[in-house]
């Protein structure tokens, strides 16, 4: 089992190499595509939303000319839209891409040995990295956090349906505590979190810190087989390793 994945963000390499030595622990990283052999992977990181298509695209065309890949799986934040719309987006472009007469590109599709995934994170990483009841904080001294909590306890609640009501606009007018972004306010109740059980260190995505924890992980796992109807996306990732452990 060979795997090239492409992640949007910096956090996910960081998180996700740890959290395979669990998962896919068959696995052994390369430093270059055109490297592996058997049971490895490698990855690209950390371009954002288009660019990730793109480097998709590129991935293919290396693909096809080191044919010893099972899996391309890309990784990205679903931000305001649902996970399947997501989805769609990420095939749609990626295909149209592909397929437009004006790029130069030697190949157009996969090689029929490797497939294309796409696993989406609602709404951002950071939302995932809520669902840890045993890092949550009942009783925070920051005012901040107990605001947060009392609009919506990730402990109780799916984390991924935090501020699911909130419809941001396109002009970043509308906001919820004062961010315009669904991802950002999720990534602001992480870190107050953070910094609350962690005496003041913040989390950073370049710097995830705990979450990266194997331990953090188990959490996780155990809060999906506790609320079997919480963090979906998540748990579609989980289960894609599963299938492809051996």
């Amino acid at each position: 089992m060979n795997i090239y994945f492409v992640f949007e963000g910096k956090t996910e390499p960081i998180v996700y190499k740890e959290w395979f030595t669990l998962l896919l622990p068959q696995l052994t990283e390369v430093d270059n595509f055109d490297e592996i052999t058997e049971n490895n992977y490698y990855y690209e990181s950390d371009m954002g939303v288009p660019d990730c298509y793109n480097v998709v695209v590129n991935a293919i065309q290396e693909i096809n000319e080191c044919p010893n890949y099972d899996y391309l799986v890309l990784f990205i934040d679903a931000d305001r839209s649902s996970v399947e719309e997501k989805r769609q987006e990420a095939y749609q472009t990626i295909s149209d891409r592909l397929n437009d007469a004006t790029r130069n590109y030697t190949y157009r599709s996969l090689p029929s040995n490797c497939q294309l995934k796409v696993l989406v994170q609602k709404v951002c990483i950071e939302t995932w990295f809520l669902g840890n009841r045993k890092f949550f904080v009942r009783q925070p001294q920051s005012e901040l956090l107990k605001k947060y909590i009392e609009y919506y306890d990730v402990s109780s609640f799916d984390p991924e349906l935090l501020a699911d009501e909130f419809e941001q606009n396109q002009e970043g007018t509308a906001q919820i505590f004062g961010y315009s972004t669904k991802a950002l306010f999720h990534e602001s109740y992480l870190r107050e979190i953070f910094k609350e059980r962690l005496k003041g260190i913040s989390y950073k995505k370049s710097r995830p810190k705990e979450v990266q924890k194997i331990t953090y992980l188990k959490q996780l796992l155990a809060r999906i087989k506790d609320n079997p109807e919480h963090l979906l996306s998540f748990q579609e990732f989980i289960n894609f390793c599963k299938k492809i452990r051996v």
